[in-house]
């Protein structure tokens, strides 16, 4: 049976939103069951950043990590409240530096060759490999931001360029990938895009040997 690209289109994005859905659920589940088990972090908090100490202060990251982790786990659930076809949500796991430039920017560095955002909440859940270490980069992501952005600006990313990467969509709006940093950056001056931290991993320093 063939279908049209209007149908095609539709059952896609319907399949999608299914997706989307029962991901939401998942990670809302086990998030409250991450902060169930979360022990207190004592020592460890010497190494957080200071932003990272007030998005605790302030309840926006609550503390996840269990006892006897050698790392500090820090998550705040999804932003949600926003209707599927006109908003989506896109992550990007960060290492320090490219986080810092955010914060005291509002934008995204220009330096990095991909530069990848990923769709949905199945993007949420690759880009927190990069923190458990399923994945690897030269980046030494720490933590996962998130950005809610219009729909529209987003379908016309992955107009340019688009992979799938373990079933999520990846967008890259780097110059080696899309080139479309500076309208991503754009709707983040244009408060079109907000971005929130979602996960953290704070790990203490190697020490040389």
């Amino acid at each position: 049976m063939k279908h049209n690209r209007a149908s095609f289109n539709l059952f896609t994005l319907h399949s999608m939103d299914k997706l989307e859905i029962q991901c939401r659920k998942e990670l809302l589940k086990e998030y409250e069951k991450a902060l169930e088990r979360a022990g207190p972090i004592g020592k460890l908090s010497k190494h957080l950043l200071p932003y990272e100490l007030d998005l605790i202060d302030k309840g926006l990251l609550k503390n996840i990590t269990h006892k006897g982790a050698s790392s500090i786990w820090l998550e705040a659930p999804s932003f949600l409240d926003y209707d599927l076809q006109t908003h989506t949500n896109v992550y990007r796991p960060m290492g320090d530096s490219e986080v810092q430039f955010l914060i005291d920017n509002n934008q995204l560095p220009d330096d990095r060759p991909y530069q990848a955002i990923i769709e949905g909440q199945v993007g949420r859940i690759y880009s927190t490999k990069y923190l458990t270490g399923v994945k690897h980069t030269d980046t030494f992501p720490s933590t996962v931001v998130e950005f809610t952005c219009p729909k529209p600006m987003i379908e016309a990313i992955k107009k340019v360029q688009i992979k799938i990467e373990d079933g999520a969509l990846s967008m890259g709006l780097g110059d080696k990938a899309g080139k479309q940093l500076p309208v991503f950056n754009q709707s983040i001056r244009n408060g079109e895009t907000t971005w929130r931290i979602v996960k953290v991993k704070r790990s203490p320093p190697i020490q040389s040997r």
